[in-house]
């Protein structure tokens, strides 16, 4: 035991260290870039849709270092305890795999495909040459680390929408998305001769590591080290019919249980042959099941952000709003305003508009509790907007549409679509 805690120790003394490699922080750098870029995106699309951004990207991407860096370490704590090395295991396919799914469908840009994909090739043809229990043990590690992020930020970057249902209705929700840039520290095999002060190392138990490395390596007269590696972790979801919170601790359990049968397989794989193509099928089916259980869940069950029998939802509220200011938040029905009954968006504005008070009273009830709460608020200027953004009512559209397609889908499917037939004269 002690040796496990002294591995621990190791661990949390070498991740800050990883950083005065230069090499790596260009790495660290470039993969944060990409994130920023994602963020920006996110507040691009907000400021179009609604003139103001909720979401900000500066605000975002500082908040997801930290949040990578909490993730990282505790995803190097499990890669070293369970004992994955990437010696010899093949990672370097995974990245282009994985670029060459993201043309086929964006959807399809994670290592659970990737790593899937590679070890089923292996496993059938021999090539690329990969070390299946180890390459599924790291898609094992890092979904546990992103299951972890989605429970305690999936929620944090609601962006609000409006979406078509099978039935054609449509409903409020908020599109999740998070992004953040992973350090990491790996374990890779070194000849014990290149390391002079080897009587400091570490002496582990006779179980460790969990996932036994290839028995082609001569582990005899080596020893593990620890590497660092950068990577990105993403996660992207809807709420229709679950609260944001709600909807990304449901996503993170299922994703940590995910994790956790990938994880026993791929310690079985390791000492059983049979368990390297259970490990290699589970890691894109069960990773497949959990996305389709959460959209599922969403698209079938009762949405949530829907007009109500009285008053008007609030779908969201922009940031720094005359609304905000009121205390107006999500899920909020508005029954009346200055002692007006409002059934309709347009019931509101016209109140705004044609009001010449000094103050307005909102008759609120929030959530479930049955009593109505009045927000009071003393208007600064004439004219001075809501800043609410309202569930949507019939005749309103859907902001977005699920677009799966990817550059290689779209263009096969261009060049195998039928051309339509133009009408034919009535004289001919």
């Amino acid at each position: 035991m002690d040796a496990i805690v002294d591995l621990i120790r190791s661990v949390i003394r070498s991740y800050p260290s990883m950083f005065s490699n230069i090499v790596v922080d260009i790495l660290y750098l470039i993969v944060l870039v990409l994130v920023a870029g994602q963020y920006r995106k996110i507040q691009s699309v907000e400021k179009n849709l609604y003139g103001a951004a909720k979401n900000k990207a500066l605000n975002n991407t500082v908040y997801a270092v930290g949040l990578g860096l909490i993730g990282g370490l505790l995803s190097s704590l499990l890669l070293v305890l369970v004992g994955v090395s990437v010696s010899d295991s093949g990672i370097g396919y995974l990245f282009p795999i994985a670029i060459l799914l993201f043309l086929i469908s964006p959807r399809l840009l994670c290592y659970s495909y990737a790593g899937g994909i590679a070890a089923l090739c292996y496993l059938i043809f021999g090539w690329p040459e990969i070390n299946v229990p180890s390459v599924m043990g790291l898609v094992a590690c890092l979904h546990a680390a992103e299951s972890f992020l989605i429970r305690i930020s999936g929620h944090s970057c609601a962006t609000p929408f409006y979406v078509s249902q099978k039935d054609g209705r449509v409903v409020g929700g908020f599109a999740l998305q998070r992004f953040w840039p992973i350090p990491l520290l790996v374990l890779f095999l070194i000849p014990s001769v290149l390391v002079p002060n080897a009587q400091n190392m570490i002496v582990l138990p006779d179980w460790w590591p969990l996932i036994r490395p290839p028995e082609a390596l001569d582990t005899e007269h080596m020893i593990f080290a620890m590497m660092p590696v950068i990577a990105a972790l993403g996660y992207g979801d809807i709420a229709v019919a679950a609260r944001p919170k709600d909807k990304a601790k449901s996503t993170s359990k299922n994703l940590m249980l995910y994790s956790g049968l990938l994880l026993i397989l791929s310690i079985a794989a390791s000492r059983w042959s049979l368990f390297a193509w259970i490990a290699a099928l589970f890691s894109p089916i069960g990773h497949e099941m959990v996305i389709r259980k959460g959209l599922k869940e969403e698209f079938e069950n009762a949405p949530i952000y829907v007009p109500p029998e009285e008053g008007v939802m609030v779908l969201d509220v922009i940031h720094k709003s005359f609304a905000e200011e009121a205390g107006i938040r999500t899920g909020d029905v508005i029954l009346s305003v200055n002692e007006w009954p409002v059934n309709s968006k347009a019931d509101i504005l016209q109140i705004l508009r044609t009001s010449d008070e000094g103050y307005m009273v909102f008759r609120v009830r929030r959530g479930d509790e049955p009593h109505i709460i009045e927000t009071v608020h003393v208007r600064k200027e004439s004219g001075q907007p809501l800043g609410v953004i309202f569930v949507p009512e019939p005749g309103d559209q859907p902001m977005v549409t699920q677009q799966t397609d990817g550059i290689i889908l779209a263009l096969i499917k261009k060049l195998f679509r039928k051309p339509s037939k133009e009408p034919q004269d009535a004289a001919d």
